[in-house]
């Protein structure tokens, strides 16, 4: 998978790629492990 991105993508486009990655994987593990709902918030105004 690193090959096929790497043909796609320079150097510093794939660290950005990989840094988002982890990102969102982290946000989506804690979401997880706290049960969260999407759509669940609302924002006061």
């Amino acid at each position: 998978m690193y090959a096929s991105a790497a043909n796609e993508f320079d150097e510093t486009e794939l660290a950005h790629l990989i840094a988002a990655i982890t990102t969102i994987n982290a946000f989506n593990r804690f979401g997880v492990s706290t049960r969260m709902v999407p759509g669940h918030y609302t924002a006061d105004a």
